[in-house]
């Protein structure tokens, strides 16, 4: 009876050994010089410029180099690893699962649940750092192809993911109702929202214990480094004393809408009462509004509130800018309506996101930043493809390129209506059969 015990005991110390055997691949960080980021973006600006390169090739070579660099590992290990991690952004309905019984036998994959043992090693903050890569490495490349950066229209925003798991999970956190739940894991992201260049510029996952004013502010300084800011959009959530002293601080121009108060609402009662206009004119008034006016000095906040009246109802803004005109001030509001370029970016990346029921942040969080590169690629595919001239289409309303030109530019007809040569689902289907 000992003896089958003994024996019973090596076999299990035996078969540990062989699975810790198995599980001695580790995902090894490199420490990325500037040099080495320049030696990449060297390699793929000489690629683009070619003319007789097939430009999706390139685009998923430049895809799979950015693991490489990241990680310190054996390429080939490397690949079999983040392969369905990537191809899961361009199958219909992908997920790391469904790619890896397609492709298991043609790429000699490793199985799923190897594969996930593997992602798990990553810290929730490598995605973000494979990101932050991509983007310096991306916008080289389109400065030396005709990238205008003389100060963009950038949006910021935060966009929720919906959740259906535990919610005690620290990802998780509360949101509004949407598709059956009211819990999401959230996003605070920013774009720009030109046509032609809405690229994602950053995407900082939001977890129950961030200070989102903070995050905030470290996004705008994130931005500055990438591409010159001329004005930030925001959404009405961001309508509060908080931000507005974030963003006075950062000396941007900004407009947002406000939420209405009880104060807003009297005002709104006056406007209406008061004023007398036609149906196809409009009345637009400039008042100093306060936060917390009915507290110490130290907790007010002033700003500039706009009350636009039109079609019989009225809108409220609040922005920094104070030097313009009631024409001007119009068309400010009027170009606002090229925030919501951030959310066709969101309606888009749900076209590459791919499916998951892991539990584990870091996965998603990886999941979520390939998908945002994978719909950046998508840009940057259109961007090289289209004419020259065509590009960057508002840019040629940009004179001095201050403020006023740009909300300009942003009002005014076109000749014609920029589209993507090439559809997200195209872009998806031509990537899905050279990977």
């Amino acid at each position: 009876m000992l003896c089958s015990i003994h024996i019973y005991i090596i076999a299990v110390r035996h078969n540990y050994r062989i699975f810790n055997s198995k599980m001695k691949f580790k995902l090894k960080r490199k420490n990325i010089t500037k040099e080495d980021e320049k030696l990449i973006f060297r390699k793929y600006a000489k690629l683009f410029k070619k003319k007789d390169i097939e430009i999706n090739k390139v685009i998923c070579e430049l895809f799979i180099s950015l693991i490489y660099l990241y990680f310190d590992n054996p390429k080939r290990k490397l690949y079999k690893i983040f392969f369905p991690v990537i191809m899961a952004n361009f199958m219909e309905l992908g997920s790391i699962n469904s790619v890896i019984k397609e492709y298991k036998e043609k790429k000699k994959l490793y199985s799923e649940s190897y594969t996930c043992r593997i992602l798990r090693q990553l810290d929730e903050n490598d995605s973000l750092e494979i990101s932050r890569i991509f983007r310096k490495i991306l916008f080289k490349i389109l400065k030396k192809n005709g990238f205008k950066n003389k100060g963009c229209c950038i949006a910021i925003d935060i966009t929720a993911k919906p959740f259906y798991g535990d919610k005690r999970f620290l990802m998780v956190k509360g949101a509004k109702k949407n598709v059956g739940t009211n819990f999401a894991m959230q996003y605070l992201t920013a774009s720009i929202v030109e046509e032609g260049v809405r690229f994602n510029l950053l995407c900082i996952p939001i977890n129950a214990l961030t200070s989102v004013p903070r995050k905030v502010s470290e996004i705008i300084y994130e931005i500055e480094k990438i591409v010159k800011i001329k004005i930030l959009y925001l959404d009405r959530a961001f309508g509060n004393s908080k931000y507005c002293q974030i963003l006075k601080l950062s000396k941007y121009k900004f407009i947002t809408p406000i939420t209405k108060n009880d104060k807003l609402k009297d005002l709104e009662f006056q406007i209406k009462e008061q004023a007398k206009i036609n149906k196809n004119n409009y009345l637009l008034s400039k008042f100093y509004y306060i936060f917390y006016e009915d507290k110490p000095k130290e907790y007010r906040e002033s700003i500039n509130l706009l009350a636009l009246f039109e079609d019989d109802k009225v809108f409220f803004f609040i922005t920094n800018i104070n030097d313009f005109s009631c024409n001007e001030y119009y068309s400010l509001i009027e170009s606002y309506r090229y925030r919501f370029g951030i959310e066709t970016n969101f309606r888009v990346d749900n076209i590459f996101s791919a499916l998951t029921s892991s539990v584990v942040a870091s996965v998603r969080y990886l999941l979520m930043q390939i998908s945002l590169i994978a719909q950046d690629l998508w840009t940057l595919f259109n961007f090289l493809i289209f004419d020259e001239k065509r590009r960057q289409p508002r840019e040629k309303f940009k004179k001095n390129y201050s403020v006023l030109s740009v909300i300009k530019a942003r009002t005014r007809k076109l000749n014609f209506i920029w589209r993507p040569i090439i559809t997200a689902v195209q872009f998806k289907r031509q990537i899905e059969q050279i990977l």
